[in-house]
């Protein structure tokens, strides 16, 4: 198969949802991660076209207490879905919004691999004016 046959195949392939979203090492972030403090797990799967992520274990039992939703503060943060949307963002990210249940407000974030196993989570606001990271390391 020729270099130009290959590239039409891949990329009919993730046109038809053949390939995980932004295939390749680079962006490949499906599985499950645990966040920089070892307080939770997020299941990160394909949700239609895009990526999301739900946490899946937590340390200690938490709630949803920031929630701006009054009815939703009691609920377990165990498998709420915390990122949506995630797509390539064309710089070897990926770009979506990531719900912070640490102060119930959700946010424009990228995640990209940073290393083998290490995934870089960033939230922003105003722009990209103000951010956050957090790195999470891929769990067998």
């Amino acid at each position: 198969m020729s270099t130009r046959s290959l590239r039409i195949a891949l990329a009919v392939a993730a046109l038809l949802g053949a390939l995980p979203a932004g295939a390749g090492p680079a962006t490949d972030v499906v599985g499950r991660w645990r966040d920089s403090d070892g307080e939770s797990e997020i299941a990160i799967a394909r949700c239609g076209a895009a990526l999301c992520g739900r946490i899946v274990w937590l340390k200690e039992p938490r709630f949803d207490q920031f929630n701006p939703d009054a009815r939703l503060r009691a609920r377990s943060l165990l498998g709420i879905q915390v990122l949506s949307g995630f797509t390539p963002g064309g710089d070897g990210k990926l770009v979506g919004d990531g719900y912070n249940p640490a102060d119930g407000k959700s946010y424009r974030t990228t995640m990209e691999l940073a290393a083998p196993g290490t995934l870089v989570v960033r939230g922003c606001v105003l722009g990209g004016l103000i951010c956050d990271d957090d790195t999470w390391t891929k769990q067998p």
